[in-house]
């Protein structure tokens, strides 16, 4: 296994904190927005914070030990969000921001080496 030493890991450590912290300014501000005009929906700001910290865990935490299970799931998941972009007719143009997520989420799956992972696991 590799193992991050010396300027790696505090390279890691810093953007660790740097990660954290941006999530919870997100979610403050949304906090904040949320209690000073409740009229009004923020919540997108507590999605981003929240999203950043669970980007974090996953990056940080869960991606160093199963990159090729992680890339695959997070390209399906892209796939599929260009997909539900495609089909929903709100946006100004939404058939090219779901082409555009759809094939990244193609390419996502592609690199993934989740095929890879599969025969190395069954020659094991």
């Amino acid at each position: 296994m590799n193992v991050l030493k010396g300027q790696d890991r505090i390279d890691m450590n810093k953007k660790m904190i740097f990660t954290g912290l941006l999530g919870a300014v997100f979610l403050i501000a949304g906090l904040y927005f949320r209690i000073t005009d409740p009229d009004i929906s923020y919540i997108s700001f507590e999605y981003f914070g929240f999203g950043t910290w669970i980007a974090g865990i996953v990056f940080f935490v869960i991606y160093p030990k199963y990159k090729e299970i992680i890339s695959f799931s997070l390209g399906l998941l892209v796939l599929h969000a260009g997909v539900l972009l495609i089909l929903k007719d709100n946006y100004s143009n939404p058939k090219l921001l779901g082409f555009l997520v759809f094939t990244s989420g193609i390419v996502f799956v592609m690199s993934s080496g989740f095929s890879d992972y599969l025969k190395n696991r069954k020659n094991k």
